[in-house]
């Protein structure tokens, strides 16, 4: 579909970039799939923001894009307001940045405790995950190095708690700022945001502005290592030569039972063996999981399992299948990857959609397992 310039456009404050009607969205996501939105700002500023944020009128939807890493947009666009962003809202900040630093805390946190500054990184919506990272890495902090191996922003990595390799975004997190509905802005503590897994919960219409981390010391050497091993995890695993959105699942947890269930279509024991509810000797050849030898697979002390996506998808066997131009990556089975971009003919998110619900239902019919998207699906034309 098509967007027209709404009336309301006239009210919204100057940018220095124009506003965009019936903007192309595609190529503000890593899927490179969706339509247009009805009006695209891309703010330069944090002043640009709460000034647009102030303005908007009470009835015109709002949708923040950062780097687009964790969306699909609809076929059909995003109606309302569509803001990117960006550059401008990037600022990473630790005590190596000399008095800039204790300056933002000053005047938007107030810290109170100089001797642990030190400890501590600053990081807008805006900037890459990476960046924060490396800033932190550069420190010599330690906690944030997980951010390497996440492809998003610091407000969408905030907005889900992105986790990876054992660890999460609230984890050492000190304080949030985010801007409400009219654009003013406010200072939070986490457990506000009521964080959970791939999850936060903040009002509808409000913000992410920024977040401060407050890490341990660590060897710079050994911190940069740990990133390069990260990275190598990536590029091994995950199919980065292709557009996707990241995971496109959530993990699994399963209780005592269903995992006892489970285990036996693994074939990781039979079904008359249960070593870990009776108190019986495994059998000789008996295979009890565990995370170095079964990767995607963690036991929890109750008797029950954390299993990744991955191992759900590729159990029902679905590794591989394709709908229209989308696919479930062969490389790993929890990306769905744009392959038909490639061979000119884009994947759309009707094909992405089409292939997801295929995928849940094949699961659900084999396994009993009832899949959670992580991926977001926003705008007209889809039913996530």
């Amino acid at each position: 579909m098509s967007w027209v310039c709404p009336d309301w456009l006239e009210g919204l404050p100057p940018l220095a970039v124009p506003y965009a009607v019936d903007a192309p969205l595609a190529g503000f996501t890593t899927i490179k799939v969706g339509g247009c939105a009805e009006v695209l700002a891309e703010v330069s500023g944090w002043e640009e923001m709460t000034a647009l944020m102030a303005a908007k009128p009470v009835g015109v939807p709002l949708t923040i894009v950062g780097r687009g890493s964790n969306m699909v947009v609809a076929d059909g666009g995003i109606g309302g307001l569509v803001v990117h962003v960006g550059k401008g809202c990037d600022v990473v900040l630790t005590e190596q940045d000399g008095a800039g630093f204790k300056e933002k805390l000053d005047s938007s946190f107030r810290w109170n405790d100089a001797s642990s500054l030190s400890s501590l990184v600053y990081a807008e919506a805006g900037a890459d995950s990476g960046k924060a990272a490396r800033a932190a890495r550069d420190a010599g902090l330690t906690g944030l190095e997980f951010f390497g191996g996440i492809p998003g922003s610091i407000g969408g990595v905030l907005r889900m708690n992105a986790g990876a390799y054992g660890h999460e975004t609230f984890d050492d997190l000190q304080k949030v700022w985010v801007l409400d509905a009219q654009g003013v802005e406010r200072e939070m503590v986490p457990a506000e945001l009521k964080p959970r897994y791939r999850g936060t919960e903040l009002p509808a219409g409000w913000v992410y502005k920024a977040g401060l981390w407050k890490l341990r010391e660590g060897d710079k050497e050994a911190i940069r290592e740990r990133m390069r091993e990260i990275n190598t995890a990536r590029r091994t695993s995950q199919p980065l030569h292709m557009p996707s959105s990241g995971s496109w699942f959530k993990n699994v947890v399963l209780d005592a039972t269903a995992w006892r269930d489970f285990s036996v279509l693994l074939g990781f024991r039979s079904a008359c063996t249960d070593v870990y509810t009776c108190g019986a000797q495994p059998a000789q050849n008996e295979k009890i999981p565990d995370h170095a030898a079964h990767p995607g697979i963690r036991l929890l002390d109750d008797g029950g399992a954390v299993v990744s996506a991955w191992r759900m998808v590729d159990a029902a066997g679905c590794r591989g299948w394709r709908e229209g131009g989308a696919q479930v990556s062969e490389q790993h089975c929890n990306f769905f990857v744009n392959a038909g971009l490639a061979e000119g003919k884009s994947a759309t998110a009707a094909d992405l959609d089409g292939l997801s619900k295929r995928v849940e239902a094949e699961i659900k019919a084999k396994l009993g397992v009832v899949m959670e998207r992580e991926v977001r699906f926003t705008g007209v034309d889809i039913v996530a």
